[in-house]
């Protein structure tokens, strides 16, 4: 188990706590579905590596997992330093890391987080000193939070034949489909071209081509007749200007 893993498996186990025996309610929690593994996993996905120092090391994402469980141990560190801290320090579980946000108990790490995301030591830094991404901080915490409860209520973090979230919402799983509308049944199907009333088709030829079939020229090409009416027209006025004279 890597430090990484077993900060995030205290924060998941906080956040979707397990609850065997309990009736109609959350009876598997996050460790029993390895969610802080599914966690671990989309920090380590959440962001492409620029090219520098970080895909220098092979990496080809950035390795946000350790930034988080660096983040939640000094949050941890804050709220005991705040005197805070309303529950009794305990030893962390088998499946947690050592560090003192393993050590706080489960209603004092989601206050921990809370100091991170909006009212602790980060946030007031990052109002201060707007132009310094403290706001990363706030960030992650509210991703932590997001991923960690979507994974645990949906098939993307529990990957079993029927996931918990299923479970404790009765949903019965994906149906192949049913009919749906697909019209109306009648005995006979009647034609309608929407020529008109009558039935009669509408006259569609253009005045330009009747005009060029009446003058006897080729409405096979409209440019030629037009050219050659412009070349009439010209000479005929060339004709009278020479009677004018």
């Amino acid at each position: 188990m890597s430090y990484a893993r077993g900060t995030i498996a205290a924060l998941v186990d906080a956040v979707v706590p397990g609850t065997p025996g309990a009736e109609g309610v959350q009876a598997d929690g996050a460790l029993d579905i390895d969610l802080d593994e599914t966690v671990e996993t989309a920090f380590n996905e959440l962001q492409e590596a620029p090219e520098g120092p970080v895909r220098s090391l092979g990496y080809e994402t950035m390795p946000f997992a350790p930034v988080l469980a660096l983040l939640l141990d000094i949050g941890a560190l804050e709220l005991v330093l705040r005197r805070e801290r309303e529950e009794s320090l305990r030893s962390p579980k088998d499946a947690y890391a050592g560090g003192p946000f393993s050590r706080l108990g489960p209603e004092d790490r989601m206050r921990a987080v809370r100091l991170l995301e909006a009212d602790g030591l980060f946030p007031a830094l990052d109002e201060r000193y707007p132009d310094v991404p403290f706001g990363i901080v706030a960030y992650l915490m509210q991703g932590a939070m997001f991923i960690t409860a979507m994974a645990a209520y949906s098939d993307w973090g529990d990957d079993t034949e029927r996931p918990q979230g299923w479970r404790q919402a009765d949903y019965p799983g994906p149906a192949e489909g049913y009919a749906v509308h697909m019209g109306y049944e009648v005995e006979e199907f009647v034609e309608n071209d929407y020529g008109g009333g009558d039935g009669a088709e509408e006259d569609d030829t253009d005045d330009g081509a009747t005009a060029m079939a009446a003058d006897g020229g080729d409405d096979s090409d409209p440019e030629a007749w037009f050219d050659d009416r412009s070349r009439s027209a010209d000479e005929a006025g060339d004709a009278e200007g020479g009677a004018d004279r």
